[in-house]
């Protein structure tokens, strides 16, 4: 699966100011909403919130994967979001933060949804993407870094 065929540069936050979990987490869903014209704010953070409380989805090397699944989609949507001074997220390593990726898929629709956190686990597995994505001044540039980095998995 290709990450950047499932969304484009209006969902990337670069250099995300927010100074805690949650509210990093509810830029990145304000953020769907706002480029998907969804109205389902409160479902889809409450759905997200819920499965962080259950285990922080920071997977360690600077990576944090926040997801959820919910009823009223029909496709699996995703934002990607840096933060440069990095972020305590909880982390099964114990670091900060500096790279997430939401993801929220339909309930009915699991396949997409492990392809995609297999995609952003391998592809981010490499430390030059990592940090050429987190030193990416504008969102064109994130997605663009984040499309080389795909074409050398491809």
């Amino acid at each position: 699966m290709k990450l950047t065929e499932r969304f484009d540069e209006q969902c990337v936050i670069v250099d995300s100011q927010k100074s805690t979990r949650r509210e990093v987490i509810e830029e990145m869903v304000d953020r769907l909403c706002q480029v998907r014209h969804l109205e389902n704010r409160n479902e889809l953070l409450a759905a997200v919130l819920d499965r962080e409380e259950k285990m922080s989805t920071g997977i360690g090397c600077g990576l944090a994967i926040p997801h959820a699944k919910v009823d009223f989609l029909d496709q699996m949507c995703i934002v990607a979001c840096s933060v440069k001074r990095g972020l305590d997220f909880e982390a099964i390593d114990k670091q900060p933060v500096y790279l997430l990726f939401l993801i929220i898929s339909p309930s009915g629709n699991t396949g997409p949804h492990i392809r995609a956190l297999s995609a952003i686990s391998r592809i981010l597995s490499d430390a030059d993407i990592r940090k050429n994505l987190i030193e990416a001044g504008t969102p064109v540039e994130f997605y663009a870094r984040l499309q080389s980095g795909e074409n050398k998995y491809a």
